[in-house]
């Protein structure tokens, strides 16, 4: 997919997927500066002048992305947004009622399969057909309540990666994703104990949650 050589602001404040994303913007052929936060995500407004900010909202105990986002649409109404985000919606995220901005895309992290959904989202956003990119009209899933690193290790799970390719993927201890896996399990209420295979049943949840058939990933 041919890509203009246009700078993108990622503002993320989860290292493993920030980094994914910033890895695949710049092989997409983009200029590409990350930020894990709203105060330094506005200093590199200043500095690197980016045509595009694509942002979570949760970004740590600051301002939320969807802050940012509006103050951006007051100051640098030049800048398009789009969000990349875990939320269902703004009003999920504590955003004290704040609206997602006009213009703005809106992108569900567990719904993107892959880089070039999100590529396409951009482009779409840069054409002005941001109303195209909105995940936030969809109903909330069972996934709603997991975090970024755990939909990660949800994501290879039901990839049919082994616990110590989950590690190597994401640079974690084969004990750390065992704890991830158990807190998918508890999050999703699934009994690792119970006559069901927990495993298989995670990634079932995953696929129904993605709008996949389980049928259609044997």
């Amino acid at each position: 997919m041919a890509m203009d050589a246009r700078r993108l602001l990622v503002v993320e404040d989860e290292p493993l997927l920030a980094s994914l994303v910033v890895d695949a913007l710049r092989t997409a052929g983009f200029e590409v500066e990350g930020a894990a936060d709203v105060e330094s995500a506005r200093k590199l407004v200043n500095s690197f002048d980016p045509d595009m900010v694509v942002l979570d909202i949760s970004l740590g105990n600051g301002p939320t992305g969807v802050h940012l986002a509006h103050s951006l649409n007051i100051s640098r109404p030049d800048i398009a947004i789009l969000f990349l985000t875990r939320h269902p919606d703004a009003a999920s995220a504590s955003a004290e009622g704040l609206e997602i901005p006009a213009g703005a895309g809106f992108l569900r992290k567990h719904l993107v399969n892959d880089s070039t959904q999100l590529l396409e989202a951009i482009e779409k956003v840069f054409a002005e057909r941001a109303n195209e990119v909105r995940h936030d009209g969809i109903p909330g899933t069972g996934l709603d309540g997991l975090s970024d690193q755990a939909l990660i290790v949800l994501r290879l799970l039901a990839d049919g990666c082994s616990n110590s390719e989950i590690a190597k993927r994401c640079n974690l201890s084969v004990k750390s994703v065992e704890r991830w896996i158990d807190t998918v399990y508890r999050q999703l209420d699934i009994d690792k104990s119970g006559e069901i295979n927990a495993r298989v049943e995670a990634a079932k949840r995953y696929f129904l949650a993605r709008g996949i058939p389980p049928q259609a990933n044997k």
